[in-house]
């Protein structure tokens, strides 16, 4: 398919990952009694899991719209689901492991550890993503579809993941539930890229893109702590609650469009998985050293540990990034054959 320019994903990307520190702030400083991260909730990770669809989907969009996936490209996707997803997410959370049951106060156990680290449950987002990419590849290998039909098989296996999630709430293993559920957002995303110049039409209608923020913020208020609280029966919340996310990604990448891009979102956007392994860690370190200085919650002091956050996370990215590279993706481990001198990149392209 046709070439698209796609700076505007690391814009969302970027978007999201500010809203869990900021949200991970809140938590383990505080909120001062209010939480503006609150209004953040329905889109931060839905939009994640759409943009991971659009890219997913657009290596194997055809130019007549049908998904070419053959052995070859499964191959290809399994490993890169197993080199920039499974052994991260395993090797990172091994890493955090010791220090977070230290901060929460928890026994250090051989079964903990098993069930927290190789059962994905210590980084759900990763794991639920992992899930959602396994079986969208296991069902592209299967079937020959379209983009549309592809959206409408994932809807079972969404409605599929809520009623597990439902029934079993324990995220062991993998948050297999979530990412079920997944599969669905990241169809939407797929079919966005499909066909994306007339959606790009609709979403730039004012009334089009007025309505969605309407319908977003009024989702958010009537479910907001400090709002009406609206009760509704089961189906009737997921149906709204399905309505309020789809407004609210529709919301974040219209305006992931027109802001201006810069550098620091850029950075963000394009490693946000190693942001996003240190996207706990970070607010729970600067936040417990808040509470030490700042004994009052005060807003300020959350958006400071926020961006202190972030800062300090992009240092990490950075020696992460050009020294331990092999660290986001073992493929990129040094061989013993190759012998580079100082300053030549090491990486394989």
């Amino acid at each position: 398919m046709q070439t698209k320019d796609i700076g505007w994903i690391n814009t969302v990307r970027a978007l999201c990952m500010i809203s869990v520190y900021l949200l991970h702030s809140e938590f383990y400083y505080g909120n001062g009694g209010f939480s503006y991260g609150y209004v953040l909730t329905p889109f931060y990770v839905n939009a994640f899991f759409f943009v991971s669809g659009y890219l997913f989907f657009q290596k194997h969009l055809t130019p007549d719209g049908t998904l070419s996936f053959c052995m070859g490209k499964y191959r290809q996707t399994i490993r890169h689901i197993l080199f920039r997803l499974i052994l991260p997410t395993l090797l990172f959370s091994t890493l955090i492991y010791i220090p977070k049951m230290m901060f929460h106060h928890h026994a250090l156990s051989v079964r903990q550890y098993l069930y927290d680290v190789w059962g994905g449950v210590s980084y759900w987002f990763t794991s639920a993503l992992t899930v959602a990419q396994l079986l969208l590849a296991t069902l592209l290998l299967s079937l020959r579809l379209r983009m549309s039909q592809c959206l409408l098989v994932c809807i079972p296996i969404a409605i599929a993941g809520i009623w597990l999630g439902h029934i079993d709430q324990s995220p062991f293993p993998w948050n297999y539930q979530k990412g079920m559920e997944a599969t669905l957002l990241m169809c939407a995303g797929g079919m966005y890229r499909r066909h994306e110049s007339r959606a790009n039409r609709i979403l730039s209608c004012p009334i089009t893109l007025g309505a969605a923020v309407l319908i977003y913020l009024s989702g958010v208020w009537l479910t907001h702590p400090a709002g009406p609280q609206a009760e509704l029966p089961a189906t009737a919340w997921h149906l709204w609650t399905l309505i309020v996310n789809a407004c609210g990604i529709i919301s974040v990448t219209a305006l992931s469009h027109v802001i201006p891009r810069n550098g620091w979102t850029e950075y963000i956007g394009k490693d946000s998985i190693i942001f996003y392994f240190f996207s706990g860690v970070m607010p729970a370190f600067f936040g417990t050293v808040a509470h030490g200085i700042f004994h009052h919650e005060h807003y300020s002091v959350t958006l400071a540990v926020t961006v202190v956050s972030l800062l300090t996370a992009s240092a990490v990215n950075f020696t992460i990034r050009h020294y331990f590279p092999y660290l986001a993706d073992l493929r990129k481990m040094p061989c013993g054959t190759q012998r580079n001198g100082p300053g030549k990149n090491n990486s394989p392209h």
